[in-house]
C-alpha cells in the first residue's frame, strides 16, 4: 500500500466518524447539515498544505464538545497527537457562555500552534458563513447567535488578538517555519474576515 493511499484512508475514516457523529445536527437557524462545517474546515486546512493530523483534528474538531465522541476514542483511531489538537479546541459547555469563551480565550494565548491553526480555520469557515447569510437576510442573522452582533464582535475580536499574540510569539520562537507560515496564511484571512464584517 503506497503513502498516500494510507494518507486518504486515514482521512476518510475521520470523515466517517464525524458524520455519524454529528448525525442530525445542523447549523445554527438553518436547514444546513453541521457536519458542512468541519468537513470546510479541514479543506481549508487541506488547501493551507497543513498534515495529515491537522487536517483530521480539523474534521473532527467539534466532536468531543457536541457529540458522544471521546478523546479516547480519538486516540484509539487516530493517536495522542490527533487527540490533543481536538482537546485543545474543545469548549467546556457546563460553562455558561460568556465564561467559556472567554477560557477558551485566554486558552489560546498560550495554545500549540496546530491549536491555533485548527482555531483559525474553524472561526474562519462561521465567519464566511454568517457573511454569506448576511447578504441574504441582513442583521436578523444575529438572532441566531448568542447575544446578538455585540456579543459576537467581542467574541470574534478577543480571538483574533489572542491568536495575534500566539502568531507574533511564534515569530520569536523555535516553530517550524512551513507550520508557522501555514498559521499566517489562516489567520491573515481570518483577519480580513473579521474586519469586513464588523467594520462594515
Amino acid at each position: 500500500m503506497t503513502e498516500e493511499c494510507t494518507w486518504k484512508n486515514r482521512i476518510e475514516e475521520a470523515i466517517e466518524i464525524a458524520a455519524q457523529a454529528h448525525d442530525g445536527q445542523f447549523r445554527k437557524g438553518t436547514s444546513t447539515p453541521y457536519i458542512t462545517h468541519p468537513f470546510a474546515v479541514g479543506l481549508l486546512l487541506m488547501d493551507a498544505g497543513c498534515s495529515e493530523s491537522l487536517v483530521i483534528a480539523g474534521i473532527l474538531h467539534d466532536t468531543v464538545e457536541d457529540t458522544d465522541l471521546t478523546l479516547e476514542c480519538i486516540r484509539k483511531n487516530f493517536g495522542n497527537h490527533v487527540a490533543e489538537i481536538v482537546d485543545g479546541c474543545s469548549e467546556n459547555k457546563s460553562l455558561r457562555w460568556r465564561e467559556r469563551k472567554s477560557e477558551c480565550i485566554e486558552a489560546l494565548k498560550t495554545a500549540t500552534t496546530e491549536v491555533c491553526i485548527v482555531t483559525c480555520a474553524d472561526k474562519l469557515h462561521n465567519l464566511r458563513t454568517v457573511i454569506s447569510e448576511f447578504d441574504d437576510i441582513g442583521d436578523v442573522v444575529w438572532e441566531r447567535f448568542h447575544g446578538g452582533l455585540e456579543a459576537q464582535e467581542w467574541y470574534y475580536r478577543s480571538v483574533l488578538d489572542s491568536l495575534r499574540t500566539q502568531k507574533e510569539s511564534k515569530k520569536k520562537g523555535s516553530v517550524n517555519g512551513i507550520v508557522q507560515k501555514q498559521f499566517n496564511t489562516i489567520f491573515e484571512q481570518l483577519h480580513l474576515a473579521v474586519n469586513y464584517l464588523f467594520d462594515g
